[in-house]
């Protein structure tokens, strides 16, 4: 097989599978990361309010902003990027982060309600900022990378 076939066989898978993303401007998925990391730091905030059971206290709102916090960093890396690719990877992290945290947090406070279930409030942030850290070192070398 030659490398003029291989391009061929490229070219036609590639228009097979469309990339998604082609034709979104650099500042549409921009708008579209904040949206989505303000939608899951909203959505966390209300689920916190709401699985209280005493008035808002110090302690309460520090859990709360534990919880809160990765999507403050997600919003910080997301204004930092400048790269299309690295734009589009803090999209796919940030919706990520935020599908597996707001959803963990309303099944074990709402769905399948435990006594132990306010640790969620302790350990889902713990697993985010683990992700967010492992990823924080491609992303940078992503952001590098010139726009093509």
């Amino acid at each position: 097989m030659n490398a003029n076939n291989i391009t061929t066989k490229l070219v036609s898978n590639a228009r097979r599978f469309p990339n998604p993303f082609i034709g979104v401007t650099h500042t549409v998925m921009k708008i579209a990361t904040y949206f989505l990391i303000f939608t899951a730091a909203l959505a966390t905030a209300i689920v916190g309010n709401k699985s209280m059971t005493a008035p808002i206290t110090a302690t309460a709102l520090a859990f709360i902003a534990w919880a809160v916090s990765p999507y403050i960093y997600l919003a910080v890396a997301a204004s930092w990027v400048s790269a299309k690719a690295s734009i589009t990877a803090v999209f796919a992290l940030s919706l990520l982060v935020g599908a597996f945290g707001v959803w963990l947090l309303v099944d074990v406070m709402f769905i399948h309600p435990d006594a132990q279930g306010g640790l969620v409030f302790i350990f889902v942030p713990l697993w985010q900022w683990v992700l967010l850290v492992l990823t924080a070192l491609p992303l940078y070398f992503l952001n590098r990378v010139k726009n093509t």
